[in-house]
Formats: C-alpha cells, structure tokens, sequence
C-alpha cells in the first residue's frame, strides 16, 4: 500500500515539475528561432502530455446517505514519430500509461476474521493500463503506405478481484497476464493528417498469459490444464495432465482507426477503434458475434494553462473471454470502462 501511495504522490508532483520544464524548455527554443516541430517534418517528432485527477468525497450526518471516498489517477500519452529525409518512410510509436486507486468508506474498517479489531481500509486500485503500437510504412502515393504494425495491451501491476479489497487470496490479473496484441501486414490510408485507417488481411492476434498458475484456470480465452479426477473420491487432490495454454495466436483480418484532433480550441477529441476477425470463425453462423472489438475515446477539454477536464470511455468484445467464470459455461458480455476526472494536465514536445 505505502509503495501504491508513494508512487501516486510522485505522479502528482513530480508530473507538474516536468511538464513545466518541459514548457520552459518548448519556450527558450522558440525565444531563440527555432519552431517546434510538427509531424511532417523529417527526423524525429517527440511529445506528449500527462494529467493527474485527484476526487475526495465526505459525508458528515448526511440524511440522504453516502460513503465517503478518495481516488488518484494518473494518465500520460507519449509519442515518437520518424520520417525519413526522402519523405518515403515513417515510423510511428505510441505509449499510452494509466493507473489510479481509490478508497471507499473510511480509513478504518472491521476485521473480517474479528469483528471486534479494526484494521487500516486499503486502497485499491481502479485503473492500471499499458498500450504500445508501433508502425513502420512506405510511402505509396500521399495518403497511402503499406506497413508493418505491433501492438501490445497489458497492465503493470497485479489486481485482485472487486471483492478481495484486502488481497487475501490469489491476484487474477498481472503485467502480461493478460497481454494481447496484434502483428499485420497492411496498408495505411491517411486521408486527412489526423485520420488514419490501417487495413491488414493478414494478421496475427495473440494473446499471452505469462502466470502459468493463471493459464491453468483458463482466464483470457485461453484453453485451461486438464486434470485427472478419477481418484477425487478417494480424498485424492486431482492431478494435473496439462498445462494451461500459455500463448494463443489467431490468424484473421484487422482494421485500426485511429482519430486524433482538436475539434475545438482547447478541445481535443483521440479514439481509437480495433476490430479483429479471425479466419477459422468465417464459416460460422454467428460470424459477425465472433469480431473481437476494442474501441476507446478519450476528450481532454483544457480549462486554463494546467487544468484540465478528462472523459475517457473503453468497450471491448472477445468472444473467447469469460467475463465471469464464476458461472457455468462461457458469459459473454461487453466490457464497460468509463472515467470522469478534473486535474492538473500539460502538454510537451512537439506539435503531432
């Protein structure tokens, strides 16, 4: 807990403290004549911005009820982009990092094992994202290149399930466990500077669970260990034949959208949508249910220099994931992330 409070209070300092310099340092080249880079220019274009949300809500003999709560999260979207001096390649990379916690009720809480002690209310965390891509591409005329991508979508840190608050029993989730990405080949046509649409029909998805103790239950759409049972009536504990399935590829067709602009002055509007179809389900007669689908949007309206109002919405489809496996049989529902936060933000580097 102290290391998850340590690293959220360097987030909130230490970001500031960077952003200025940055900006201090976008200042003194501009006072000396040199303009910032914009992304057609050859060579390297760098930047980025990061924002910090911090909420606390507190009830005091509220007659309509409430928990008091207290949440922080961070948020930083980082670019590298090359061009080539014969303006025929360009390779685009792109970071996006998040992670927040929040606390609700108060500092103190009951024991579950003793009612009678009360022991310190943790927080827990309620973001925790990593996603990489990377894209290298030949020019074939203005707006179009053929290309190569990488992607990966993970999370840095372990997390527990919503109702193991005080992370008693085992974590469900760690850093690549799950990881899931796509490598295609394909063409990239850029229709407008902040538009892109990336169409590969040949692409492998993979998914990884790099915790063998994970890939064993199966979680992720991978396929789980087996067991023999047959001496369970005996007392004996089953005995594992099979390891988990590990690694997972798919081979199938991939579109990636991508949008980023300022839709208005001090307005930006970035979404992203993948959509994945892999070639074994073509024949299928439910073949439109099996397109795996990752879509997020994020607006950033800033409101003065540093402060700054952030909506972030995420849905995500994949027929082979159970989003409960408490249940019988494979539940297949969409996946809901939605996040509201007003905080300190900045940008820094060059213009993309």
């Amino acid at each position: 807990m102290r290391k998850t409070l340590l690293l959220c209070a360097i987030a909130a300092f230490a970001i500031p403290a960077f952003a200025q310099s940055a900006d201090d340092e976008v200042k003194k080249k501009a006072s000396e004549g040199n303009v910032i880079k914009d992304i057609k220019d050859t060579g390297w274009v760098k930047g980025g911005f990061f924002s910090t949300n911090l909420s606390s809500t507190t009830f005091s003999n509220w007659s309509q009820g409430g928990t008091n709560n207290m949440a922080i999260i961070a948020n930083s979207s980082l670019f590298a982009i090359n061009r080539s001096r014969n303006g025929k390649g360009i390779w685009e990379n792109y970071l996006d990092l998040a992670y927040g916690v929040i606390r609700n009720g108060e500092g103190k809480i009951s024991d579950p094992s003793d009612p009678n002690k009360t022991i310190k209310n943790p927080f827990v965390k309620n973001e925790d994202k990593l996603v990489f891509l990377s894209k290298y591409g030949r020019k074939i005329n203005d707006k179009t290149n053929y290309s190569v991508l990488l992607s990966l979508n993970t999370q840095m840190f372990p997390g527990w399930a919503a109702t193991d608050i005080l992370r008693r029993d085992n974590h469900v989730s760690n850093f690549l466990a799950q990881g899931f990405g796509y490598f295609s080949l394909g063409i990239d046509y850029k229709p407008k500077k902040h538009l892109s649409i990336y169409l590969s029909p040949v692409t492998a998805k993979y998914t990884l669970v790099r915790e063998q103790r994970l890939a064993d239950l199966g979680l992720y759409g991978v396929e789980a260990a087996t067991y023999d049972t047959t001496g369970a009536y005996l007392g004996n504990a089953p005995k594992k034949l099979t390891d988990g399935q590990r690694l997972r590829t798919e081979l199938g067709v991939y579109i990636n959208i991508t949008f980023n602009k300022d839709v208005a002055k001090n307005i930006n509007y970035q979404s992203r949508l993948e959509l994945f179809k892999n070639y074994k389900s073509l024949p299928s007669g439910n073949a439109f249910e099996q397109i795996d689908l990752n879509w997020q949007n994020t607006l950033n309206m800033k409101v003065n220099k540093y402060i700054s109002v952030v909506i972030i919405n995420q849905v995500i489809w994949d027929y082979d994931v159970d989003t409960n496996s408490s249940l019988e049989g494979t539940q297949r529902n969409w996946q809901l992330k939605n996040f509201f936060g007003v905080g300190f933000s900045a940008k820094f580097g060059d213009k993309l």
